[in-house]
């Protein structure tokens, strides 16, 4: 029987699936049985996320009770395993490194040590240097479980049938205020950042000249301010309100323009279009939102 390797999913449905597909690639690594905690992140009722790989045909099993940090018991175990961890040669936590302002970082010596039989990984573990290896494995594993019935829909027709450009607009997703909270009260917050804009803009007109006759579709949580920024006649917009059926309608598009938002990164990611243009931002866009992992954009993928 093969040693288990847990992954604690944490956050929203982008955030999940980079910490699955990492902890894929770890335990592939270490020939150890993959095992989801999908419950230890998301017992506080005051997390509004809850655990979203079940749209996905994934293989790997939901870890048993008694491997997860349930209840105030768990919490206080969890926390004296993880201190102990630190004075052990042998351990049973790998925990993704931050530098000195908390931000991640890639670990090129992640799961290079001696681990105990079962070994519980936390993190968000986000690029794809840490899956690049298993690429056609993680596609098989976020095959979507429940879209054969949408293909049928009109949308979908649209963007498998023309030059399509997925482009994702979001919301105050990217403050320029030191507090990122949105208020519904606050009418600072219920705008589109200038800075997001601006890239969209641009990488428009780049598309525009090397695609002959792109279709924009646009996803996004505000559909009804857009107008005010982009032609209505310009664009078509997307919205299912299901997670599962808007990143799926994402990843059938052609070509892409992404913005910081790993939702918006898995949709690019699971084109299957090798040929498509895929834009991301510099570090002079969303300057408000600081980049703090240089390693969150793939290489393949042109800067504007």
């Amino acid at each position: 029987m093969k040693n288990k390797l847990i992954i604690r999913l944490s956050n929203n449905l982008g955030n999940q699936m980079f910490m699955y597909a990492s902890a894929y690639a770890f335990a592939k690594k270490l020939d150890r049985e993959l095992l989801i905690d999908d419950e230890t992140a998301y017992r506080d009722k005051k997390n509004i996320y809850r655990y979203n790989l079940d749209i996905f045909d994934i293989q790997s099993k939901k870890a048993p009770v008694n491997l997860k940090f349930l209840g105030n018991l768990g919490y206080l175990k969890r926390k004296t395993l993880k201190y102990l961890n630190e004075f052990n040669k042998s351990k049973n936590f790998y925990i993704e490194p931050r530098d000195k302002n908390k931000n991640t970082l890639f670990d090129e010596n992640a799961m290079k040590g001696n681990f105990k039989d079962t070994l519980y990984v936390e993190g968000h573990f986000e690029t794809e240097k840490y899956f690049r290896k298993y690429i056609n494995d993680i596609k098989k594993e976020y095959e979507f479980r429940n879209v054969n019935s949408f293909k049928n829909n009109q949308i979908y027709k649209d963007i498998k049938n023309s030059n399509s450009v997925c482009i994702c607009v979001r919301q105050n997703r990217f403050s320029e205020r030191k507090r990122a909270v949105t208020r519904k009260d606050d009418e600072d917050s219920l705008v589109f950042t200038k800075d997001q804009i601006e890239y969209i803009k641009k990488s428009i007109n780049i598309i525009k000249s090397k695609i002959t006759d792109p279709k924009f579709f646009l996803w996004s949580n505000d559909h009804k301010n857009l107008n005010n920024y982009f032609p209505v006649n310009e664009y078509i917009p997307v919205s299912t309100n299901k997670i599962d059926l808007d990143l799926f309608l994402m990843s059938q598009a052609k070509h892409f323009v992404v913005i910081p938002s790993s939702y918006n990164w898995w949709g690019a990611w699971l084109s299957d279009n090798k040929n498509g243009i895929i834009l991301r931002p510099s570090n002079n866009h969303f300057t408000n939102f600081s980049l703090n992992n240089k390693d969150f954009w793939p290489d393949s993928w042109t800067i504007v």
